[in-house]
């Protein structure tokens, strides 16, 4: 059963997407770009108790701002991501200070890339048949175990014939905090943050190698922890972070926008006969000796 507050939720969404970033989506379709970057401040300006509850209930009110994408034309694009920046302050946490009372909630965590995994296909969701009446069973795959449906609306139970499965690329970055937010003599901690869809893309995989500093918005999620081969679940749970949005805190190359001033500049010491020595008296010049 659909919920009054879902409906309003993708209702206040659809508003304020015509309002402040309709044209940038048409251009979006048009390019084939099947996610826009959304500014937490001008959702707080449109509607405050909606941001607020983006901050508490994150997957339940992202997951309605992307419905609300489906009374746009989106021509061939079958899913339309929401990537969020600019969260407030309020919600930047130190990757050490992660606790309990933060899962499920929309944090900002900043840290250096560790570890990266290869891009591998996630289920995202699966269709099962009912052999006896032929009911079609979608089933969101939410969890890091495949599920399939308990039991259908005839009333039988057992197995189900699973018809296809929806295919997202996936991966996984271990992230840890950088030294210089550290105090005295404590160890940097470390969290696993989840990547997919648009987030693995080839750009957006440069951005986030390993050594770069980024900043991650993302959602706090509990991981079973599984004691031996036979399954046994631990009562303890570890941390993830499921990621809405990556940025590169450091500049890349592929960040770098030049204007057409920079140009005529750039072009014009490429002409200068001493260009070498100009550019070895730039880097580091404080430091004596090194010419």
């Amino acid at each position: 059963m659909i919920k009054v507050e879902e409906v309003q939720y993708a209702r206040q969404f659809y508003q304020f997407f015509d309002e402040y970033y309709h044209a940038e989506i048409l251009e979006k379709i048009r390019k084939g770009d099947n996610f826009l970057q959304v500014d937490f401040g001008k959702l707080a300006a449109f509607e405050p108790e909606l941001a607020d509850d983006l901050l508490e209930r994150p997957d339940e009110v992202i997951q309605n701002a992307e419905l609300a994408f489906h009374e746009f034309d989106l021509g061939n694009i079958a899913r339309f991501k929401v990537r969020f920046v600019n969260l407030p302050s309020t919600q930047r946490t130190m990757i050490s200070n992660i606790r309990s009372l933060h899962i499920n909630k929309f944090l900002l965590i900043e840290g250096i890339v560790r570890q990266k995994s290869d891009v591998r296909p996630q289920v995202v969701s699966a269709r099962f048949e009912c052999p006896q009446c032929g009911n079609i069973i979608p089933i969101l795959q939410l969890e890091n175990t495949f599920r399939e449906p308990s039991r259908c609306s005839c009333g039988r139970k057992g197995k189900f014939v699973l018809l296809g499965k929806e295919l997202v690329d996936a991966q996984k970055l271990v992230l840890e905090e950088a030294h210089e937010s550290m105090e005295g003599g404590e160890q940097p901690k470390r969290i696993s943050v989840f990547l997919k869809d648009d987030l693995v893309s080839p750009l957006s995989e440069k951005r986030s190698a390993p050594g770069t500093k980024v900043r991650v918005l993302g959602i706090v999620k509990e991981v079973p922890i599984t004691l031996n081969s036979h399954g046994t679940k631990s009562v303890r749970f570890d941390l993830q972070i499921e990621a809405n949005n990556v940025e590169a805190i450091d500049e890349t190359f592929y960040d770098l926008v030049i204007s057409k001033e920079e140009e005529v500049v750039i072009k014009k010491l490429g002409e200068d006969q001493r260009i070498l020595h100009k550019l070895a008296g730039s880097i580091a010049p404080s430091v004596y000796g090194y010419e």
